[in-house]
């Protein structure tokens, strides 16, 4: 591969990043990133439709999905119906979807506009206020959205960073048949 071509994809990359796109998007393999790392607990108190468990341990036997997001970004809210969809999709099964809300602006950090939007935007699932970006910062955040999947150990097992479909992407369908693969590990023992 030539300089130009390195040095325009390095380019991309990172314009992908500032602007909060998805790599994958822009000519990457557009399939979730394996992960191997323990998830860690969810710092705050500060929650909408639930107090949920913020400790992995307190969540064990759960597969979570995990998504960073804030109100303005319209990355964000392109991926909001497919977490819609998952919720009725895993809806009874042993599935959780969390969003936590980590502010870009002043005016995201303010919880009574947070919860407007969530309103707003008819979101059901439990959504963690992050206005210090706290969980940000522990989980190595760099992009909104960004979509994770914690397997029943409480481990990150995949990321999706952008949107899910974008520009024909699958990501909503790829990350549900993790999730659906994950569900049912040690299913036969």
């Amino acid at each position: 591969m030539s300089n130009h071509k390195i040095s325009t994809r390095k380019f991309l990359a990172t314009a992908a990043g500032t602007l909060g796109w998805s790599v994958a998007a822009l000519g990457g393999v557009g399939e979730p990133i394996q992960m191997k790392s323990k998830a860690p607990d969810l710092q705050g108190s500060q929650w909408i439709h639930t107090h949920g468990p913020s400790a992995w341990k307190e969540r064990k036997g759960l597969v979570t999905i995990v998504h960073f997001w804030t109100y303005g970004c319209i990355n964000c809210k392109h991926n909001l119906p497919s977490y819609a969809r998952w919720q009725k999709h895993f809806a009874g099964r042993k599935v959780e979807i969390i969003g936590i809300h980590t502010p870009e602006f002043d005016h995201e950090a303010v919880a009574a506009n947070v919860e407007k939007k969530v309103r707003e935007f008819g979101i059901e699932w439990p959504v963690l206020l992050d206005p210090q970006m706290v969980n940000w910062r522990r989980w190595n955040q760099q992009y909104w959205p960004a979509v994770y999947l914690v397997d029943k150990e409480g481990r990150i097992r995949y990321r999706w960073d952008g949107e899910l479909n974008y520009r024909g992407l699958s990501g909503e369908r790829r990350m549900q048949e993790l999730a659906e693969g994950m569900l049912r590990e040690g299913e036969d023992a």
